[in-house]
């Protein structure tokens, strides 16, 4: 089975370059590539497509006016050159929020997360509450995702920090960040992945949760930085 995706962008060669990164993904299929969000529209009113990778800034409309449009939008992977739109692309639910140039491991991440979001066992979602089942002490555990504060990697297997206490599974943090890809978590470290909706402050050494400060990594510092709609200068 291969996914539609549909590239916007007014930018050519930005359509060029996420085309290029795209092509060496099993599993996708590039159906069009549109030069603005009303080409796109007129293009969405016609076609169904499972992925959008989808610029904010473009001229007569945004790409978010785009999705606010949309009666049933698709699954979409925000590419732009801005950080100070990371906020609003967490309320379309945007499954990952790239900075322009984008580098094929930091698109192929993204896309590895829309498909983890597409694998039945990725998550449940209740008509209530969403959560997810984690194995832990020879059962299946139902963990509410509201109740996740973060998740602390250690080897082979990870803490899952919530409200009311800690479940320890054995699964690594990339397969948990997969899982929670569309709930607003953040990688902040290696060894952490934290739920945006419980960050109490942002620093230079990390971000405080709970009283506690986790400390960021090298190599996730600036995209959890514009994940987080922190501006750095």
């Amino acid at each position: 089975m291969k996914f539609r995706y549909l590239v916007v962008d007014d930018e050519p060669f930005a359509r060029k370059l996420i085309l290029a990164h795209t092509s060496k993904i099993e599993g996708l299929e590039s159906v069009a590539e549109c030069s603005s969000a009303i080409e796109a529209n007129s293009y969405l009113q016609k076609h169904a497509i499972d992925l959008l990778f989808l610029d904010i800034q473009m001229p007569e409309m945004t790409g978010l006016q785009l999705m606010d449009s949309l009666r049933r939008p698709p699954a979409v992977i925000i590419t732009t050159a801005h950080r100070d739109f990371a906020p609003e692309a967490f309320n379309i639910d945007a499954i990952d929020y790239l900075l322009k140039p984008i580098a094929f491991e930091r698109l192929l991440k993204a896309v590895n997360k829309f498909f983890n979001a597409r694998q039945p066992q990725a998550a449940t979602v209740s008509a209530v509450e969403e959560f997810i089942y984690l194995k832990a002490d020879r059962k299946m555990n139902k963990v509410l995702v509201s109740d996740i504060q973060y998740i602390e990697s250690l080897d082979d297997y990870v803490k899952v920090h919530q409200v009311n206490g800690v479940l320890i599974v054995r699964e690594n943090i990339s397969q948990l960040e997969g899982k929670l890809g569309k709930h607003q978590f953040v990688r902040i470290h290696r060894s952490f992945l934290v739920s945006a909706k419980v960050v109490k402050s942002v620093s230079a050494d990390g971000v405080e949760i709970d009283n506690k400060v986790l400390p960021f990594g090298r190599a996730f510092k600036n995209g959890a930085m514009a994940l987080l709609g922190i501006e750095q200068k």
